[in-house]
Formats: structure tokens, C-alpha cells, sequence
């Protein structure tokens, strides 16, 4: 047992040694940094997570005197995370990914039954599943987040790592450290639809603007992935903090799922942080990156709660092809609904090329077709159908949605 310590010990003091040569040495590359960050960050939230699964499945077992709250403990997942998030990326930046995997793969084979023999951990039979579950689950998207955000390619990928990130700190690691020092009655496995529900509810306003920031500003809500177009529709039409306002009001329903009222300070540190940090900061940026344009954006838009009908919205344009059944029922709904900055034009008015479906233009000269155009239209009413705009822009809904209009006749003359 003491020559265990003395070893992990001393693993530990050489991944310190390791951190300070990455992020002490006098040349430093920010985009470096910054892909090794989200590496570390991807391995932080989810390395404990699905380690800890491997573990209730009987794939594997550590052995240990002090804290296993988590399934390991702490000094051997600073080891896997440093080793992990650091290592790999530092050396190849990005290259060699399946080479990577396989040597990774090749070590931990070697390397795990050696931490039985030390008393570290007991295998069970099929722990060489374990493993490529966490290569694939945990290493592969640290590795490409960090490549990606590199490379600055993929940025649909990085934006979703970003979400998924977000939510296993607000849904289980926030709730699972609150609970763990309070109550010690911690579980994910009970099933309350209703709360699933709400949930959703306040959780859609953020998923629909880190959409938006991808879509139309070409960037994420991390500061390193900055948006390089100020986005005025979608959700930033209604409220100017929609993804602060989700994380503050999330709070709530994790409260009731979990039982535990600690967890309603998290709205309380929220807005603290939103108002003492984080708004003068983005203010400040993007002020400094849009000017004009953000300064009269912020005096249309209210910062904390939503308009019912977006007042200031920049202009779209809705295009319908003349004659067909479905287009002119859907033209004269949007016309009977009083929408703000919205026009409706048939396909003879639009000059770009020949319209094939209902198109969408928006005031940065982006065009949208068929259930996206249809979507984008919606915001222009009021909050109730800008609330649907946003669960139809979905990512999985919206293909779904199209795959079923595609499979209708909307061709069909009169």
C-alpha cells in the first residue's frame, strides 16, 4: 500500500510538473490553450460520468481507502484527465486520430490489469468493453473538440459538445456535488414526465439561440468562438439573455427533481454572476464588435424577460409560388396574422434564382427553404409561434418535419 501512494503520488506531481510546462512557457499559442481547454473540459464533465456507469455495470472496480463518491478516486481522475485531454493533443495537434485511438487503446490494455495487480482496481470480465466506451464516448470528442476548434472546422460539432458540456454540469455534476454533501440520496433514475416537461420549456429558448449564433452569426456562445454577425431574429428578437435566462430559471424544475431546495441558490448565483460578470463583459465585446448596430439593438430588446411580439425585428421576406394549393392557404394565414417586419411576396419577386419551395430571406440576405422558411416566418407574429418556430429549427426536428412535407404533394395547381 505505501509503494502504491509513493507511485501515485508521484504520478501526480509529474502531471503538475506537465501543467505548468504547457501553460508557463514563454511562447504561448492562444488557440492552443483554448483547444486544450475544451479537451480538458469534455474529460472533466464526462470522464467521471460514464466511469462511473462502467462501474454499476460490473465492468470495473476501484479499490480504495479514501473518498469513492465518485466510483475512483480523485487523484487517479486528475491523472486520466491530464493524460487524456493534455497529452494526446499537445503532441499530434489533431493528426493521427485513429493512430491515437489504437495507441491509447494498445496502453490502457497493458496498463489496466497492472493497476489490478497494485490493488488499484479489480477487472471483471468484460472490462475491454469499458474501455472503447470511454475511447469513443469520452477521449474521441475531447480529442475533436480540441482539433475542431484548432482547425476552426465543424462548427455545428463544437456548438453541440458546448450544450452537452453545459448540461452534464447543470444536470448532473451540479446536482450530484449539492446532494452528495447534503443529503447523500443522489439518483438520475426517476421518472417525473411533468418535470421533463418544464424542463424542455425552459430549455428551448437557449437551445434555439445557440442555433441561431451557428446559423446566422457563424460562431457559439464560448468567448473563444465568437459570432461574426450580430443576431437580431430567432430568439434574440424576444429576449437579449435567452441562454443566461434558461441556465438561471433550470434551477427550478432540478430542484423539484432532485429535491432538494439547496439547488434554488443556483438561480441566485446565476443572476449574481449574469449581472456582476458576465453582461459587462459581453457588453463591453459586443459593443466593441458591432457598434452602432448593438447599441440599438439593446435599447429594442430587454435583457431578462420576453416580448410578446418582437417590436424592432429586422425585416424578412416570405416567397410563395404562385398556384399552388398549399402556398396560397399558407400565404393568406401569414397575411391575416398581423406580423411585425415581415413581407410576402410570390416567386416572381425573387431574384436570386428560380424558387423551388416557400423561401425565407432575412435582412442579411440568407435564404431558408420549405419547414425552415415556414419557421423563420413564424417569428415575426408573436412569442406563442415564435415558441414553435423554435422547436420546428431544431436540429432532428426540423428534418423530420421536412422529411414529412416532402412527402406530400405541394405541387399541385389550381
Amino acid at each position: 500500500m505505501e509503494n502504491q501512494l509513493i507511485i501515485r503520488n508521484g504520478v501526480v506531481l509529474i502531471c503538475f510538473i506537465l501543467l505548468t510546462f504547457f501553460f508557463f512557457i514563454k511562447k504561448q499559442e492562444q488557440k492552443t490553450n483554448w483547444s486544450l481547454f475544451y479537451s480538458l473540459l469534455w474529460l472533466t464533465f464526462s470522464l467521471p460520468i460514464v466511469n462511473y456507469l462502467c462501474v454499476k455495470y460490473n465492468l470495473w472496480l476501484f479499490i480504495s481507502e479514501t473518498d469513492l463518491s465518485i466510483k475512483i478516486p480523485f487523484d487517479l481522475l486528475f491523472i486520466w484527465i491530464i493524460f487524456w485531454g493534455i497529452l494526446p493533443f499537445y503532441i499530434a495537434k489533431g493528426k493521427y486520430t485513429l493512430l491515437t485511438f489504437l495507441v491509447l487503446l494498445w496502453i490502457d490494455i497493458l496498463l489496466m490489469p497492472q493497476l489490478e495487480k497494485f490493488g488499484i482496481l479489480k477487472l471483471n470480465e468484460n472490462w475491454i468493453i469499458g474501455e472503447f466506451i470511454l475511447l469513443l464516448i469520452v477521449w474521441l470528442p475531447a480529442y475533436l473538440w480540441a482539433t475542431y476548434s484548432y482547425t476552426n472546422k465543424h462548427l455545428n460539432f463544437r456548438a453541440f459538445l458546448q450544450v452537452s458540456t453545459m448540461g452534464l454540469l447543470i444536470l448532473i455534476i451540479i446536482p450530484f456535488i449539492v446532494i452528495s454533501y447534503t443529503s447523500n440520496n443522489f439518483s438520475f433514475e426517476k421518472i417525473r414526465p411533468y418535470l421533463f416537461q418544464l424542463t424542455f420549456i425552459i430549455v428551448l429558448p437557449s437551445l434555439a439561440a445557440v442555433n441561431d449564433l451557428v446559423k446566422k452569426g457563424k460562431g457559439t456562445p464560448f468567448p473563444y468562438d465568437k459570432t461574426t454577425k450580430l443576431v437580431q431574429t430567432g430568439v434574440y428578437a424576444y429576449c437579449r439573455n435567452p441562454i443566461q435566462w434558461s441556465f438561471t430559471f433550470l434551477f427550478i424544475p432540478l430542484s423539484m427533481y432532485y429535491e432538494s431546495y439547496v439547488l434554488l441558490s443556483g438561480t441566485i448565483i446565476s443572476i449574481a454572476y449574469t449581472l456582476g460578470v458576465s453582461n459587462p463583459q459581453e457588453y463591453l465585446d459586443m459593443e466593441n464588435r458591432f457598434e452602432n448596430k448593438w447599441r440599438t439593438y439593446k435599447k429594442s430588446v430587454p435583457n431578462w424577460r420576453f416580448l410578446w411580439k418582437p417590436q424592432n425585428i429586422p425585416i424578412g421576406t416570405l416567397y410563395f409560388k404562385k398556384g399552388c394549393n398549399q402556398c396560397e392557404q399558407v400565404k393568406k394565414w401569414f397575411e391575416n396574422r398581423n406580423a411585425c417586419n415581415l413581407q410576402i411576396k410570390y416567386e416572381y419577386e425573387f431574384h436570386e434564382n428560380k424558387l423551388l419551395q416557400a423561401t425565407y430571406t432575412d435582412n442579411n440576405n440568407n435564404h431558408y427553404k420549405s419547414i425552415i422558411a415556414i419557421a423563420n416566418g413564424l417569428e415575426h407574429i408573436n412569442l406563442f409561434w415564435a415558441s414553435l418556430s423554435w422547436f420546428m429549427r431544431l436540429p432532428i426536428i426540423h428534418h423530420v418535419l421536412q422529411a414529412i412535407i416532402d412527402s406530400m404533394d405541394c405541387n399541385k395547381q389550381d
